[in-house]
C-alpha cells in the first residue's frame, strides 16, 4: 500500500504537470505556425519591424523550454514505469524556473505582438495568450505542492511517511 500511494502522488504531479506542458505546447506550437505564416519570412524580411521578430523569437524560445520540459516529464515518468523505482531527480526548481521564463516571454511576446500590430491581432495572439496562462498554471502548481511539502516538514509532520503511503506517525493506514 504504501508503495501504491507514493506512486499515486508522483504520478498526480508529474501527469498534471506534464499535461499542462502539453497543453502549453500545443497553443503555442498553434501561434507559433500562425505567426509564421501570417507574416512570411518573418526573421529574414527587412520590412518586418524588429518588435515583431523579437516578438516572434520570444514565442519560439518559449516553446523550446516548454518541449525541453515535456520531453524531462516525459522520460522521467517512462523510467520510473519501467524501473518500479521513484526516481528522486525530479528538479521542482528546474520546473518551476523553466515555467516562470516561459510564462514571462509568452506574455511579453504577447503584449509586443498585440500592440506593434492590432490589426492583425487573430486566433494566434489569443492561442499564446492561453498557453502563457497555461505555463503559469504548471509553475504555481510545481511551487503550491513543493511548497506544501515544505510546510508539512517544518510543521513536524514526518513527510517520508506520507511519501512512503503511512501516517505522518508511521502507522498504516486501515482498509
Amino acid at each position: 500500500m504504501s508503495e501504491t500511494a507514493n506512486k499515486s502522488m508522483f504520478y498526480c504531479r508529474m501527469g498534471t504537470g506534464l499535461g499542462l506542458t502539453a497543453l502549453t505546447l500545443v497553443f503555442l506550437t498553434v501561434a507559433d505556425i500562425a505567426i509564421a505564416v501570417t507574416y512570411k519570412n518573418i526573421l529574414d524580411d527587412n520590412d518586418t519591424s524588429c518588435a515583431l521578430k523579437a516578438a516572434y523569437s520570444l514565442f519560439v524560445i518559449a516553446t523550446i523550454g516548454q518541449f525541453v520540459m515535456g520531453v524531462f516529464d516525459t522520460v522521467l515518468v517512462c523510467t520510473t514505469v519501467r524501473t518500479n523505482v521513484s526516481c528522486h531527480c525530479v528538479c521542482y526548481h528546474m520546473k518551476v524556473i523553466t515555467h516562470f521564463i516561459s510564462c514571462g516571454m509568452i506574455f511579453m511576446g504577447t503584449m509586443i505582438y498585440g500592440i506593434k500590430d492590432p490589426d492583425k491581432i487573430g486566433y494566434s495572439f489569443w492561442m499564446a495568450l492561453i498557453a502563457g496562462f497555461f505555463a503559469l498554471m504548471n509553475a504555481l502548481m510545481w511551487l503550491l505542492t513543493q511548497q506544501t511539502k515544505r510546510f508539512l516538514h517544518e510543521a513536524g509532520v514526518n513527510v517520508t511517511n506520507l511519501e512512503k503511503g503511512k501516517k505522518h506517525d508511521g502507522s498504516e493506514f486501515q482498509a
